[in-house]
């Protein structure tokens, strides 16, 4: 949408600003976003002194991926982990078989003058050349050569006097080391659908981005999505958005294929590009690439490409036969790789289903497999969060009179499909439910609703929280089972539903970028309170902006707005303006993506309300919009004289903040005084979590785990980088750094969830 705005008037009357002639909504792709699990580039492990080789168990036949869980490698390992062992230390210069720490060399003879003032005489000699290997360790294994050398100095030495003079030269080679870590294999087993087990670990990098969040109608829940963005979610080269060239891998390890040619070998898997990126440009060089290795050549070769302008939005399956010797042996591995632009979450391409095995024709491309399409975020009406008191008041009325999830018969027979759900407080109330639903017929090969009854039939159901004090957690899991079922894991997803001290339409995942470019526009987000409450700040989550046009605008510095509170846009009634101006924070990385901006003072509301804000300059600010929730109707944008309804089917991440004895955003309580600057991965967390403060902001003492209810059920009085979450629950708590003397100086939010 586009209107034709002549000025633009923010609320405040002693400010007027001018606007663009023409504004509009701006959708972006995200130029950054972190990935549950991956250390940001910052912290990752593995710099130029220090490298961790991943040991990895190999696959046998049958291999069978559908990206539902994660079966990456994340190369995440830290000097300390339990699972890495100090291997060697390689130094870069080697003299007679021996390194020492203070070796320096020139690649220049090295001269001596003997002056002979009597004679008038100068004698230049060179000294002896020294036979010294040096090593590159920039990359691993280091490559080395043999090099003649020389003592980084000159000597001076005039005759008669009292000795020679050495004088220093700039060193070309100074010592240097690189420390050598293995990494233990993953001990994890991965159940294949004959029910034998194999190495959880299939892929050796982390580069492809598995999730739920990017794919369009997929065979089943979960895929690898390949773009422009490293392993961490961070653009290969932010600085030049619009270069284009190789992105992301997603490399297997070594796989057992040593079979004869007649054994009929075939790779398939399902691919798409696009997805639900805010980048809908397609062009050709934006290409997937399938590459086979030749364990005895040592060498990658290409087998299949597909370009970047392949029907957008659909999966198509691809089969590839392997019939070339030089691929069948135990050895072999596979590789999907990409071509893109190298400055975001751009030129994706979702990969799925990836099937390997022997006894396979060209026409083998149905899945026996019944599975999820799309995650679910909860239980309640509307909403994916509300406050803990207003929830307490009337449970009842928050909760979803049905839920509606997509499944999806990959297989060309009917099945007996049924469904059910489990649900858990964690704080000792929990219900299932099954037995109400099922699909017997006319389900094959074909994507179908099913229907959960929640606060609705004869057994409705109401989250129980008067066990949780102030905040609660509530854990749903949804499955389905069929007979036969070729994958397991897809048959079961799983949502934490925060109940707190604030309102959410989102589910916490952007997908893409929201801008106005006009000063003077104004956003507006409806929300409906039962009874009064008393709201005191936004959560706000801005994305970094990715941009085509140079230079790069990633984190506009000079965005600005006013947040302002609406009780009716038409007539549009302002019940609230702060007086103070925020500015966009961009947060790359941290412990919640979501920053929150008080009101100047708490105000009370009551039924209908709107949050948002006054733009005060033209500047995009790229508020995160979640793609797979819409909340359309909700979603309003003033740049002229009237309200219009945002284009957009999906959800502003705008989280309004109510008054609450327990807040787990801030921490059980905010703490005066925090001065560490901290990150804390990976964010969700399994078994160990990492806590890396910047130098120089604060003393660390010791480290505590706090669960929503304020209790502390992890203190380590020990400082270190690394802490164990095994015996843990899984939940939301807080992490509180103490100082040396007994004082908070830094929390934050963490997920554990094993």
């Amino acid at each position: 949408m586009s209107a034709f705005v002549r000025f633009c008037t923010l609320l405040l009357p002693t400010v007027v600003l001018a606007c663009p002639l023409l504004a509009q909504e701006i959708i972006s792709p995200l130029g950054f976003i972190p990935r549950p699990g991956t250390q940001p580039a910052q912290e990752k492990a593995g710099g130029l002194n220090e490298v961790y080789l991943y040991q990895n168990l190999g696959q046998t036949l049958p291999v069978i991926d559908d990206f539902s869980v994660d079966r990456t490698r994340h190369r995440n390992a830290l000097q300390g982990d339990a699972d890495v062992h100090y291997s060697e230390t390689i130094y870069r210069i080697e003299v007679g078989g021996a390194s020492t720490p203070d070796m320096a060399f020139i690649t220049d003879p090295a001269l001596r003058y003997t002056i002979d003032t009597g004679a008038d005489t100068i004698i230049i000699d060179t000294l002896p050349a020294i036979v010294a290997i040096v090593r590159d360790l920039s990359s691993y294994p280091p490559a080395q050569q043999s090099m003649f050398l020389w003592p980084p100095y000159t000597i001076l030495d005039a005759v008669g006097g009292n000795g020679p003079d050495t004088l220093a030269v700039e060193p070309t080679f100074l010592q240097d080391s690189m420390m050598v870590y293995i990494v233990d294999p993953d001990p994890r087993t991965y159940i294949n659908p004959d029910n034998s087990p194999r190495p959880w670990i299939l892929w050796e990098d982390d580069d492809a981005y598995v999730n739920n969040s990017f794919p369009i109608d997929p065979p089943s829940i979960g895929v690898a999505t390949l773009d422009g963005m490293d392993r961490t979610g961070y653009p290969y080269d932010p600085t030049n958005p619009n270069v284009n060239g190789p992105a992301d891998k997603l490399t297997s390890v070594p796989i057992n294929l040593a079979f004869p040619a007649s054994d009929s070998v075939y790779l398939s898997f399902f691919c798409e590009p696009i997805g639900r990126s805010g980048d809908e440009l397609a062009h050709a060089e934006d290409s997937l690439y399938l590459e086979l290795f030749a364990p005895q050549e040592q060498t990658w070769f290409r087998v299949w490409s597909r370009p970047g302008t392949a029907a957008p939005d659909q999966f198509r399956q691809i089969m590839v036969p392997i019939t070339d010797a030089k691929f069948l042996k135990a050895d072999f591995r596979m590789r999907f790789r990409n071509d893109a632009s190298l400055g975001g979450m751009v030129d994706q391409w979702h990969i799925d289903y990836v099937r390997l095995d022997r006894n396979r024709t060209a026409t083998d491309t149905v899945l026996q497999d019944v599975a999820f399409v799309y995650a679910e975020a909860g239980l309640l009406q509307t909403y994916t969060s509300v406050p803990f008191a207003k929830f307490t008041q009337a449970p009842a009325s928050y909760m979803a009179a049905e839920v509606n999830l997509l499944q999806r018969n990959n297989d060309l027979q009917d099945k007996f499909i049924t469904w059910g759900y489990l649900v858990d407080s964690g704080c000792g109330w929990s219900a299932a439910r099954n037995g109400y639903g099922n699909n017997i017929s006319g389900n094959a090969h074909s994507s179908f609703n099913t229907t959960h009854p929640v606060n609705s039939g004869g057994n409705p159901l109401v989250y129980d929280l008067g066990a949780c004090p102030d905040a609660a957690f509530v854990t749903t899991k949804f499955w389905t089972n069929a007979t036969p079922d070729a994958c397991a894991y897809n048959d079961t997803m799983r949502y934490v539903q925060e109940i707190s001290n604030y309102y959410a339409y989102d589910d916490g995942t952007a997908e893409a970028g929201y801008s106005l470019n006009a000063a003077g526009a104004m956003q507006a987000y409806r929300f409906d309170t039962q009874g009064e409450d008393s709201l005191r700040a936004l959560r706000l989550y801005f994305a970094p902006i990715f941009t085509y046009d140079p230079p790069p605008v990633n984190n506009p510095a000079n965005g600005s707005f006013i947040i302002t509170v609406w009780k009716s846009l038409d007539p549009e009634v302002v019940l609230f303006q702060n007086v103070s101006f925020s500015s966009p924070e961009y947060r790359l990385w941290g412990p919640d993506n979501f920053m929150e901006y008080p009101l100047d003072s708490t105000i009370a509301v009551d039924g209908t309300f709107y949050v948002g804000w006054v733009q005060t300059n033209d500047m995009r600010m790229n508020l995160g919009m979640d793609k797979n929730r819409n909340n359309q109707d909700k979603m309003f944008y003033k740049v002229g004289q009237g309200w219009q309804q945002s284009a957009q089917q999906a959800s502003w991440m705008i989280r309004p903040v109510m008054v609450a004895a327990v807040d787990p955003f801030a921490g059980v309580g905010e703490q005066p005084g925090a001065n560490a600057v901290f990150s804390l991965y990976p964010n969700p967390a399994g078994d160990v979590f990492h806590v890396k403060v910047e130098q120089g902001t604060a003393q660390v003492a010791r480290v505590q785990l706090i669960d929503p209810m304020g209790r502390v059920v992890r203190d380590w009085d020990r400082w270190g980088e690394q802490f164990s979450l095994q015996g843990v629950a899984e939940g939301l708590y807080v992490v509180r750094l103490i100082g040396r003397g007994g004082e908070t100086v830094g929390q934050g939010r963490l997920i554990v969830q094993h």
